[in-house]
């Protein structure tokens, strides 16, 4: 069990969650994201040339925020480590693609460097003041 696992799944029917990460100056950076759920680890596909890729690439530590498609007033922060991978073939950006009926590829400058950003998730912290 993940611990993704412990939340209600209509909060991660939501399209967007805002990642933060942390930035040179140790302060938060934060930017809505795309995303999918896979083997209970949040999926984000972003480029190099991204503020979110530079800073994971000098600290792991995120944190996302996904409220609930129907309120604000519920929500969760999912805290943990990201990991950056190699996304040139466009694999995960694939999969993450069809729930927003879109084309990275068609987002991306030539030389862009396509990464997969997954997200292990070590605290779910659930809001719910409806």
């Amino acid at each position: 069990m993940t611990s993704l696992d412990t939340i209600d799944p209509d909060l991660l029917t939501n399209k967007v969650a805002t990642l933060t990460t942390l930035g040179a100056d140790g302060g938060p950076e934060s930017t809505i994201v795309w995303f999918i759920v896979e083997d209970g680890k949040i999926v984000i596909s972003a480029t190099a040339r991204r503020r979110k890729t530079k800073n994971l690439a000098a600290d792991q530590r995120v944190s996302l925020v996904i409220c609930h498609p129907d309120t604000p007033d519920y929500y969760v922060e999912l805290r943990g480590t990201a990991e950056l991978s190699d996304d040139a073939d466009y694999t995960v950006a694939d999969r993450i693609g069809p729930r927003y009926n879109a084309d990275f590829r068609t987002f991306d400058r030539p030389n862009d460097k396509r990464l997969a950003i997954t997200v292990t998730v070590a605290k779910a912290l659930v809001t719910d003041v409806r």
